[in-house]
Parts: C-alpha cells; structure tokens; sequence
C-alpha cells in the first residue's frame, strides 16, 4: 500500500540505506520470524527491541576491527512499517504511532494513535 505523499527528508534517507544494507532488512526480518515463531502468531514486539538485538548480532559476528553498518534511529518506524506490509506473517508484529510526516507507504497517520 503505497500513498500519493510528497516523501520526507527521513523516508528519503531510509530507502538510500535501505537499498545500500539489504542485510539489515533481511536480519530484522529472521529476529522478526524468530519472535513470532517462540511467542506465537498474534505476538508483538517492538522495533526497538528488534533493533537492539540486530546491533548485538552484527556486532557479534563482525571479525575484530571490522566496521558493522550503523544503524540510524530514525529508520524504525520506516522498517517497522516495511516489514509489515512485506512480510507474510509479520503484520501486527510491531505497534506503531503516528509520523510527523505521513510516509509513502503503511498505514496512513489518521487511522493510527498519537501515542
């Protein structure tokens, strides 16, 4: 579901990242998949627990003095929406709010909470 929105500064700068880290997609998507299938298919998490967790993996498997991507706060929202609308058993994962700035895909803001 795509929206008919000038795009913000923000969406523009997460798909530039997006399209250049397709790992950081692919590995929020397996701890995704991974919370689901442990916690059951109604299940909720937050994008920022998923991010935690991504940044802990990759620091982990990155080989000393390896650099790992960084990974902007200001992407949450906008993974958290892509996932949900890609990804096969992954709506609902996340409880999202409101943007100051409607993004060009997911939910639109007046269906969502404030809070």
């Amino acid at each position: 579901m795509f929206h008919n929105v000038p795009m913000g500064k923000k969406e523009a700068q997460f798909w530039s990242y997006w399209e250049a880290h397709p790992e950081i997609e692919e590995n929020l998507v397996a701890v995704c998949r991974q919370w689901r299938a442990q916690r059951g298919p109604a299940s909720v998490v937050s994008i920022a627990m998923a991010f935690e967790r991504l940044r802990w993996e990759i620091g982990i498997k990155a080989l000393p003095g390896e650099p790992t991507p960084k990974i902007s706060n200001d992407h949450k929202p906008f993974y958290a929406r892509w996932i949900m609308q890609q990804y096969r058993g992954l709506s609902g994962i996340f409880v999202i709010k409101r943007q100051k700035i409607q993004a060009t895909f997911g939910p639109l803001n007046e269906i969502l909470d404030d809070e």
